[in-house]
């Protein structure tokens, strides 16, 4: 894992710096995951995943080496590089069950990484994905308790905007009701990237607890607290 300096970590910028999706630390051990906002970011929300496209019509073409790294769809349906260093699967159709990592798209293509080409060519017919990126994100849904969040935004994101979320380590987030120190917390208030106490006596199937309270905040206020996403 990198290291970025403290000054890394509460910046953003309209290009990326370093690949999406790439984990660091700082030097006081506090990690971090590189991300790109697809809408605006208030400081200290909480960022879950935009939700993976699920598409047909793909076919698949060869690199010079005749690995098939290329899937191809007719429809200008993508937005170039939005999906770099994402994941995907082939879901249904010919070549079903295959996985594959994006190493970057254009508005027709998607490029795999060699390491991850397909071994069974697709067919425009019948052949569905569905992909995306765990790096691209939003402020985490209202009422929701499982989103698959991936940390807390320590700084403001403009739309579009490339930054580091906070995984693990002391930070503050917002908070839709006061959170009970020592206790956890978790998505699902009532207004998009905020917080709310954990609940008890529920597995992680109900709810993904993203750390614990270090203070309890207030309602729509902010709180200390150690995330442990990773």
């Amino acid at each position: 894992m990198n290291q970025i300096e403290f000054q890394n970590a509460y910046q953003t910028s309209v290009a990326p710096q370093v690949p999406v999706g790439q984990r660091a630390y700082t030097p006081d051990g506090r990690e971090w995951q590189y991300v790109k906002a697809s809408t605006a970011f208030t400081n200290t929300f909480a960022g879950v995943p935009v939700a993976f496209v699920d598409t047909d019509l793909w076919s698949s073409s060869t690199d010079n080496q005749g690995r098939i790294v290329y899937l191809n769809r007719a429809a200008n349906s993508l937005t170039m590089g939005l999906y770099a260093q994402g994941v995907g699967i082939v879901n249904d159709g010919t070549g079903s069950g295959q996985t594959f990592k994006i190493k970057t798209n254009n508005v027709t293509q998607l490029t795999l990484q060699p390491e991850t080409a397909l071994t069974t060519a697709l067919a425009v017919a019948d052949s569905d994905l569905i992909y995306g990126s765990m790096s691209l994100v939003i402020p985490a849904a209202v009422t929701s308790k499982v989103q698959m969040c991936q940390g807390g935004s320590q700084v403001a994101f403009a739309a579009a905007d490339y930054g580091w979320l906070l995984t693990n380590g002391d930070g503050r987030v917002m908070t839709g009701a006061a959170l009970t120190v020592g206790g956890g917390f978790i998505t699902g208030d009532d207004t998009a990237g905020q917080v709310i106490p954990a609940t008890t006596n529920v597995g992680s199937l109900e709810q993904q607890t993203l750390g614990y309270a270090i203070t309890a905040g207030a309602t729509d206020a902010g709180a200390l607290v150690r995330f442990i996403t990773r």
